[in-house]
């Protein structure tokens, strides 16, 4: 039975938004709703609070919820989890110094904090896939997941990877000569077997953020020392995921418009002293 058309005499509501209207808003426009297990939660603040503004970011650190703060955006949308570990577990970091003073930063300035990870992920295009190939300038494969770049070779696109993300310490696998033409992406943990399984699609490399260097590195190597033809380049996880919530702070601001919404970078969190 279909509901009855509304009445434009009902009332409506217009006041402030709570976090979990739009945090419901955010999920649903994703499309990859109906998920079973899932890390993506409201990992900190009240959900009923209502928001001032939005913050996006690849990392809830203190830094970037003290800027957030800053700028009257209460609501962080984080990729990565602010209590360092994936599903923000506080087992054994409730008397922690520094937790402590994270989460109360969070309540005296009514922020709330919700980790969108794996919806971000199973939309379609992949959200973090699409942000990276705005950020270099690459077209969206219409089919696959293996995308066409001109050819070029390993060292040349290591360093315009370099100049386009800003990075200093990313790792590269593979002879510098290459000749490098398709590109598949493997962004923030590039876990075991899926990684494994783009090395063997027909990819010359394998774009990822950080992995367990005796899994798909070794693997790579181990290639190459076979003759294969492969290249693998390790961004670190915040380089390359932050291009992807930047595209996620200008995708949010397509169906969200009654309020403020800015990126907070959170940068390369490490240095090189040969940089």
């Amino acid at each position: 039975m279909a509901a009855p058309a509304r009445s434009p005499f009902m009332p409506r509501h217009t006041g402030p938004r709570t976090a979990l209207q739009i945090i419901e808003q955010v999920v649903k426009q994703t499309g990859a709703q109906g998920r079973g297990q899932t890390i993506d939660h409201v990992s900190a603040g009240d959900p009923l609070t209502a928001v001032t503004g939005i913050a996006v970011t690849a990392m809830a650190t203190l830094s970037g919820l003290q800027r957030a703060a800053a700028a009257g955006q209460n609501l962080v949308v984080t990729y990565d989890p602010g209590f360092w570990s994936s599903s923000d577990s506080l087992d054994g970091v409730e008397g922690n110094a520094l937790f402590i003073q994270k989460r109360d930063f969070v309540r005296e300035h009514q922020m709330v904090v919700f980790n969108l990870h794996d919806h971000w992920r199973e939309r379609v295009p992949d959200g973090l896939n699409e942000g990276m190939a705005r950020t270099l300038g690459w077209t969206m494969p219409r089919s696959g997941a293996v995308f066409d770049i001109g050819e070029t070779t390993l060292l040349a696109l290591a360093r315009d990877l370099q100049r386009k993300l800003g990075g200093h310490t990313m790792r590269v696998v593979g002879d510098p000569g290459l000749p490098v033409a398709r590109v598949s992406m493997a962004l923030g943990n590039a876990a075991q077997m899926p990684t494994i399984a783009l090395l063997n699609g027909p990819a010359d490399l394998v774009l990822a953020g950080y992995c367990r260097e005796w899994e798909a590195v070794e693997y790579v190597q181990d290639m190459i020392a076979s003759g294969s033809k492969k290249a693998m380049i390790l961004l670190g996880e915040v380089l390359s995921v932050e291009p992807g919530m930047r595209f996620c702070a200008d995708w949010l601001k397509t169906f969200i418009t009654d309020l403020p919404i800015g990126h907070v970078p959170v940068g390369e969190g490490y240095w090189s002293p040969s940089a």
